[in-house]
């Protein structure tokens, strides 16, 4: 169901409070209101007023708060998935991705229909979704209905990014342009046709671009390659790419159909066709934002604290997985890592009190105990690599313990045999037998 309304976070702060602090436009119209005391008395009634400068239909998971994303495609470490998974505000799930190397097609298809939610109820609970470079033929009949009617029905976002498999496809791949999926696109799928060259920005005050500082020649706006499609009237154009000859075509497009919005990348944002675009800073922001729109839910303005807290949050999230592989290794050396236990408990509940001021918008803020989780996990690691030293000594002086000794027995045992021949009867005379 899209969420509606104030959800009152832990701090007891509302949607509506949290909206004035990333939604310039929102927060600049309510302080206003505050400020005047012709409007002091009306302030209440001006609350819906401001509310609405958001989609009124903003989508998140009613008990969590969180945005709810299912990522289908070229899902790996080198895309935006971790990040997305390490983000406080959204709540990820994937399906088997749908281009692996070396993997047949049936094969692909079974373990595919294992992971993909089974019904068009569990889809359309999504509050976003992504179809990254995925092969249009793995999917069934039924599979591109529920993404057209979860989106234009159910009021769920999707983005298709480009590659070999996405829009009008490569060879193998067929394009989607023959599937319903192409009646929500807000492009024309064109089959097997490629297209790269400079970027271009139409749109740049669009609220998905603003924050970001694309006034700058980045790297990938030099040179860009992708699935050539073409804009749809209704749909707006973000930003294109212009091939040398001077022929422009889509890069980023985007439309609201039906009860749902949906957005078009046609480059890939994963290697190897998306490697330029790994290396902007602000990959990860784009993504996250990204599915922040899909959702209809406010974009944060503030893009530098933003960055720097969501580089926090995956950065916990990896020291957490190298402390736990630690503690596993020392664990089965015999170590007894209780201690570390308890050290990792006080910094996930310090995590947790961050992830409670981030969501609330209180990004300044939430780096302070996030800072502090880190340490105590920085401390945890320590803690656990001296463990793991500690049962590798006692490995070490047995192994040491029983190499002496061997050698000692060994060596023993050759001086008895070869040097004082304790096992042989000396002779007392030798003769001559004719």
């Amino acid at each position: 169901m899209p969420w509606h309304g104030p959800r009152v976070s832990r701090s007891g702060r509302s949607f509506q409070d949290r909206l004035l602090r990333c939604s310039p436009r929102a927060g600049g119209l309510m302080r206003s209101v505050r400020r005047s005391p012709l409007l002091t008395g009306f302030s209440l009634a001006f609350v819906p007023l401001v509310v609405l400068l958001v989609p009124s239909d903003a989508r998140r998971d009613p008990d969590t708060g969180k945005v709810r994303v299912l990522y289908i495609g070229d899902y790996s470490a080198a895309s935006p998935y971790p990040i997305m998974e390490a983000e406080p505000t959204i709540s990820l799930h994937f399906a088997w991705p749908t281009a692996l190397e070396g993997l047949s097609h049936e094969l692909a298809k079974k373990m595919f229909r294992q992971y993909i939610p089974r019904t068009y109820s569990k889809i359309a609970e999504n509050d976003a979704m992504i179809i990254s470079d995925a092969d249009a033929s793995i999917f069934e009949d039924r599979h591109y209905q529920w993404f057209r009617d979860a989106v234009a029905v159910g009021g769920s976002g999707l983005v298709m990014i480009g590659g070999n498999g996405g829009f009008g496809g490569q060879a193998p791949n067929p394009s989607w342009g023959n599937t319903v999926v192409q009646d929500i696109l807000p492009v024309w799928c064109l089959a097997g046709v490629v297209t790269g060259g400079r970027v271009e920005i139409l749109e740049p005050e669009h609220e998905l671009l603003a924050p970001f500082p694309l006034e700058k020649r980045w790297p990938w706006m030099t040179e860009f390659r992708g699935n050539a499609v073409t804009v749809r009237a209704e749909a707006q154009l973000l930003a294109d790419l212009v091939e040398p000859a001077g022929a422009h075509y889509p890069l980023w497009a985007t439309w609201d159909v039906g009860a749902g919005r949906c957005f078009a990348m046609t480059c890939d944002w994963t290697p190897a066709g998306g490697v330029i675009f790994m290396r902007w800073p602000y990959y990860g922001d784009f993504a996250v934002n990204l599915m922040m729109y899909l959702s209809g839910n406010p974009i944060p303005s503030d893009l530098e604290t933003v960055h720097k807290a969501r580089a926090m949050y995956l950065d916990y999230r990896s020291a957490r997985a190298y402390l736990f592989s630690v503690v596993d290794f020392a664990e089965k050396l015999g170590a007894n890592t209780g201690l570390i236990s308890g050290m990792v408990a006080e910094a996930d509940g310090k995590h947790e009190e961050s992830v409670d001021l981030y969501v609330d918008f209180e990004f300044e803020a939430s780096m302070v105990p996030l800072e502090a989780a880190m340490g105590d996990l920085r401390r945890a690691t320590a803690k656990a690599m001296k463990l793991k030293d500690q049962a590798m000594l006692w490995i070490y002086l047995i192994e040491w313990s029983v190499v002496t000794a061997t050698l000692a027995v060994g060596g023993f045992v050759l001086w008895s045999l070869m040097v004082r021949r304790r096992l042989y009867r000396e002779v007392g005379g030798t003769k001559f037998v004719r």
